[in-house]
């Protein structure tokens, strides 16, 4: 397995989302219609969701942010690049649930245009208005570029764009009714991550933890220039017209404590010389044969003399 996969990442802790689901506002003969008493409201969106923010538990395969190869070391003019690192994730699915108020409309039916911009203008109050409920779901692959990664001895901190694709399924039901089911879609992911690491194996040398870093990660998926991910769906209006489009903005805040697990070993390092000494006494060797020892002559035997 050396070589391969020499090492996985094991996350643990906890992940707190906050799931926004808003419009941009109506436009009549190309000017926005801005909502003079609808809460959160402003120029370029309107918010249309509520009770947003959840906890979810699910899991996530990635990796730890590593150098691209060949730039740890650049000097001079191209030095900038030494600062770069990459990631990537794989997230299980994950499930949201919440309401839309008043939309696309409030409820109010309009016969004319004078009608249609008043309701536009002064939508009913959310306690009396639309109310739809939504169940959100969807898996996530990206990948991240830190253009900033700074990598200490016992503190890590990176930030950059993230990039990926997304599959989602979205149910919207209103009195109990499913007025649209759309499901199985793509959905391509912009958005900016933040990643502070801090080394807490430095208090553990001598057990398991020796490498483990706690961690606090937060990651806002939607546009860059703001507009937020297009959603598609299937509602209508209060008169059975298409609604405007839902986009959504998704934050999530995640702490824990990462490890990580050797699964080979660590290869031994290469030393100076022959493993083994050369074997003595062989020409093949390269070495002269060893000299016999030259014995003593024999003296002659002593005998009584005749």
């Amino acid at each position: 397995m050396s070589g391969i996969l020499d090492s996985i990442i094991i996350n643990a802790g906890a992940e707190y989302t906050a799931l926004d689901f808003f419009t941009h506002p109506a436009t009549v003969q190309g000017l926005p219609v801005s909502k003079f008493s609808a809460p959160g409201s402003d120029t370029d969106t309107s918010i249309v969701s509520r009770d947003s923010t959840t906890t979810r538990a699910f899991y996530s395969i990635g990796s730890v942010p590593s150098r691209i190869p060949g730039t740890r070391d650049i000097k001079g003019f191209f030095s900038f690049l030494s600062g770069l690192a990459w990631s990537f994730n794989l997230t299980s699915p994950r499930t949201y649930r919440g309401n839309l108020i008043n939309y696309p409309d409030d409820g109010r039916r309009y016969l004319g245009l004078e009608d249609y911009v008043g309701n536009q203008l002064f939508p009913l109050p959310p306690q009396v208005g639309r109310n739809m409920e939504y169940t959100y779901e969807d898996y996530q692959m990206y990948f991240t570029l830190y253009l900033g990664y700074y990598e200490g001895k016992n503190v890590n901190f990176g930030v950059g764009p993230i990039y990926g694709l997304a599959v989602y399924r979205m149910d919207i039901i209103e009195k109990e009714y499913r007025i649209s089911s759309v499901k199985n879609q793509l959905q391509e992911l912009k958005g900016v991550r933040l990643l502070l690491e801090y080394n807490i194996g430095q208090y553990f040398p001598d057990t398991i933890l020796y490498n483990a870093y706690l961690f606090l990660e937060i990651t806002s998926l939607g546009d860059l220039d703001g507009k937020g991910m297009n959603i598609k769906n299937q509602v209508t209006t209060a008169n059975g017209l298409p609604a405007p489009s839902l986009y959504m903005n998704m934050t999530t805040y995640r702490m824990g404590v990462r490890k990580e697990l050797q699964l080979s070993k660590e290869p031994h390092k290469k030393e100076e010389g022959p493993a083994y000494p050369p074997l003595q006494n062989l020409p093949s060797a390269g070495l002269p044969q060893k000299e016999e020892t030259p014995q003593s002559p024999e003296t002659p035997e002593s005998g009584s003399p005749g």
